[in-house]
């Protein structure tokens, strides 16, 4: 018997690709507050809001999931300086509340954040020390520590600046920057935060091999190489042959953002390279990828 995975914030960047890796090999449940692209997917859904405990208990209870993945979460990380209830109850409440729900054989893979740092002192290894700087990276930091202080069996994963394949996500770097430039629009991009950008495709099929693994504990996920956001943009630019010289290399201070960012960010693989054989790939490789598929 295929074994029920239940994957929460099916509908965002990383949950969409997971669902489509993940359903030819079990029995997934995609949930979202917003079901209707994870219809298009071809797997079963539901909506559920993991701030409601009622609604999240009836959904585990009933479909009672071998595995839950928690991408959900609340990522605008300036309006979570604003809504912080909303941040909090997102990204805290609603990891206890699938915690609460499910049975303690459930295994519970939970996606965090390179935000838990502080970004001075970047790539930084599974047991660096945690100090988020912004509200955001205090209640990834909270959803963390919730979850390993459950008593239950589980895997946090802690990518950074996560994209996809596709140009329409609003939460990717990716995606902003290649609208932007198709539509000849100049752009402002930082040249002081660094980080190694995660790909949610090889990102997805890391999580695959971890499920097949029964993998515990937490890693970190990324690029082989670690670079600024302007570095980047213009690696983009290149890549689909845009127009460079619209991208305006600017530096964080002059976005006067309400959250605080690190700068010097960035995970370093070499756990997950060495303990679970997984392969990092480099950004420009990434980007081929996602050309040739849209060609």
């Amino acid at each position: 018997m295929q074994k029920k995975i239940l994957i929460t914030g099916a509908n965002g960047q990383l949950g969409r690709s997971l669902s489509n890796l993940l359903k030819d090999h079990f029995n997934i449940l995609g949930s979202d507050l917003n079901i209707a692209n994870i219809e298009r997917s071809s797997i079963a859904s539901i909506e559920m809001d993991i701030t409601n405990f009622e609604n999240v208990n009836n959904i585990v209870k009933k479909y009672n999931p071998d595995i839950i993945i928690n991408t959900a979460a609340y990522t605008n990380v300036d309006q979570s300086e604003v809504h912080r209830d909303l941040a909090w109850s997102v990204n805290v409440h609603g990891l206890e509340n699938i915690i609460k729900a499910s049975e303690q054989s459930t295994r519970i893979i939970h996606i965090s954040s390179d935000y838990v740092f502080d970004g001075k002192n970047g790539p930084y290894k599974e047991d660096d020390k945690t100090y988020p700087i912004s509200y955001y990276g205090r209640t990834k930091l909270a959803g963390e520590n919730a979850l390993r202080g459950s008593r239950r069996k589980f895997l946090i994963l802690r990518p950074n600046v996560l994209y996809q394949s596709t140009t329409h996500d609003q939460a990717s770097f990716f995606a902003w920057v290649y609208t932007s430039l198709n539509q000849e629009k100049n752009i402002n991009v930082v040249t002081d935060q660094t980080s190694n950008p995660t790909w949610v495709i090889p990102f997805s099929q890391v999580i695959l091999k971890c499920i097949v693994l029964n993998t515990e504990g937490i890693y970190h996920y990324g690029s082989d190489d670690n670079i600024n956001r302007y570095e980047f943009a213009l690696m983009i630019a290149r890549t689909f042959d845009f127009d460079e010289s619209l991208i305006n290399p600017i530096i964080t201070d002059d976005l006067k953002q309400l959250a605080a960012r690190p700068k010097h960010s960035g995970l370093c693989t070499d756990k997950i390279q060495s303990e679970l054989d997984v392969k990092v790939y480099p950004i420009q490789y990434c980007l081929d990828q996602i050309k040739l598929g849209m060609n």
